[in-house]
């Protein structure tokens, strides 16, 4: 399973790629008249009218170099009117296979997948963006587009989460920090009504203050209940390396120290993750990078697998830098249990909630060690009910999506309701939310494009930092010392934090975090 991005140079004139989960984004580079021609395709892809209702795309982003002046990436921005933008086929007719969707601040646009009951692989589709001829949102003083410069398209796959109510919780006793409706065991309901008002104070929906936000939750907050694009997969080694190598210096270097102190840019093989240092799995410096002034440039063996060095910090930059936003745990929730039940005449119900159930729905789990092989085609052995790589160490997490081969139900793919792989194990699943710190003034609020000069996510009401009492939660487990019951959707074990030899999970140097991002999206 790969994915591929497509750089576009005007004064160089090449193509590049690297891969991540079978998106290939391709072509003759081209940009005329303020529009930007490549090709895009990938695999596994539907638009189903029954059941969750949703479909998959691609959240589509560009960077841009001009050449002269600093040199240095921008995210370019893109016209936020949908009829700007266009797909065709082979043939040179309007596609049927895809539409454009621009978003309303133009940091990218969603080609989604359309019909009705459609299953299968996106064939090749030529898409031409309209870009945003004015300077570029994220650095006023560079020029507007122009032939002579660099871009660099980018891609990520994602899954629609359409609008609707859901129980956050599954009902259990057990785990006093499960979500509820407060003083009882059972799941707490996420309406359109509470969406709006806002969830309020903790114990709404946890039965003990300690176990939410201290500041009640206003309706600002994204609980899950509108519409909001998941991305499928955790963010891979390939398009980290493709975000390493789009900042500065000074930036790369924030990010390299995150795992060491002697880690710099200018120090050859200088390892972004902490925990591989010693191994070859993951991205590091191959060319050197000149103190302060040019950023040096990384690349790694295994493009495809997810990577695993994402602390808190640098997830939200990588976000901040794609466009995207970190997802709420509510929303996680959401994501992986599902929505509402419809009938024709009357309002949505929400779904009921399985107590100790896993993302697939049911609380069949088995532990699937995948070995050794990082290939992007290794064979996986026979379907298994509930796969989920949660407990065996050997040293690096694994391709997004392994366990989706020739599989007849989401319970042997381990996917989500709506189609979202590996939201248990393999690596943690970072949210918003928890106890002990006050994360109310987080909202919708998406990425710029642009990062602080020193590499920092600069959204207002972002957490800033990661694990004890910050804000921010990991669900979901992970491939090494994880368990079975930290894979299930409603399990809140870690909402004050977690630590294990000594690393912060998602702060300072922690080894076994993905990056996984949402951005919300409203459907008629």
């Amino acid at each position: 399973m790969k994915q591929f991005y497509l750089i576009i140079v005007g004064c160089l004139l090449f193509i590049s790629q690297a891969f991540a989960n079978n998106l290939v984004i391709s072509g003759t580079p081209s940009f005329n008249s303020g529009i930007l021609r490549f090709n895009l395709q990938w695999d596994n892809s539907w638009s189903i009218n029954s059941g969750p209702a949703n479909w998959d795309g691609v959240w589509i982003f560009v960077k841009r170099q001009n050449c002269t002046g600093t040199n240095n990436w921008v995210h370019q921005k893109l016209s936020t009117v949908s009829a700007d933008h266009y797909a065709k086929l082979a043939n040179n007719n309007t596609s049927t296979d895809v539409q454009v969707d621009a978003v309303s601040d133009g940091m990218g646009v969603f080609v989604r997948r359309i019909g009705t009951n459609v299953v299968g692989n996106v064939p090749v589709q030529t898409v031409y963006l309209k870009l945003d001829a004015s300077a570029s949102g994220t650095n006023p003083a560079l020029a507007s587009p122009s032939v002579s410069d660099n871009f660099e398209v980018l891609g990520l796959e994602m899954v629609y989460v359409p609008q609707g109510p859901f129980n956050a919780g599954d009902g259990r006793a057990t785990n006093t920090s499960n979500f509820s409706n407060g003083s009882a065991a059972t799941p707490f309901l996420v309406t359109s009504a509470v969406q709006a008002s806002g969830a309020g104070q903790a114990t709404n929906y946890t039965n003990n203050v300690t176990y939410g936000s201290p500041v009640p939750l206003p309706s600002t907050f994204p609980l899950g209940y509108n519409g909001f694009y998941c991305m499928k997969y955790e963010a891979t080694v390939g398009i980290v390396v493709e975000f390493l190598n789009s900042l500065t210096y000074d930036q790369q270097a924030t990010i390299l120290q995150e795992a060491g102190v002697s880690n710099l840019p200018n120090v050859l093989n200088a390892w972004f993750d902490y925990y591989n240092q010693s191994w070859g799995w993951y991205n590091r410096v191959t060319t050197i990078g000149v103190y302060n002034t040019v950023p040096a440039v990384f690349s790694a063996p295994y493009l495809h697998i997810v990577e695993g060095g994402m602390v808190w910090r640098t997830m939200t930059a990588f976000l901040d830098w794609s466009g995207l936003r970190p997802m709420t745990e509510f929303e996680f929730e959401k994501a992986c249990r599902g929505s509402s039940v419809n009938t024709v005449g009357q309002p949505p119900v929400a779904m009921s909630a399985v107590a100790n159930e896993y993302p697939w729905g049911n609380t069949t789990i088995s532990n699937q060690y995948l070995g050794n092989d990082y290939s992007v085609t290794a064979a996986l052995g026979t379907n298994v009910e509930g796969p989920a790589w949660y407990t065996t160490w050997n040293g690096s997490a694994q391709r997004p999506g392994a366990f989706a081969k020739t599989t007849t139900n989401r319970t042997q793919s381990g996917a989500t309701y709506y189609g979202i792989m590996d939201m248990a194990g393999n690596l943690w699943e970072q949210c918003v939310g928890g106890g002990g710190f006050d994360y109310s003034a987080f909202t919708t609020a998406n990425g710029d494009g642009a990062l602080t000069n020193t590499g920092r996510a600069n959204v207002t009401g972002w957490p800033a930092n990661g694990g004890a009492s910050s804000g921010t939660i990991i669900r979901g487990s992970w491939y090494a010392n994880g368990t079975a019951s930290t894979c299930q959707t409603s399990d809140r074990t870690y909402y004050a934090g977690y630590q294990w030899n000594g690393d912060k999970s998602n702060a300072d140097n922690a080894k076994f975090n993905g990056a996984r991002g949402v951005r919300s999206f409203q459907y008629p």
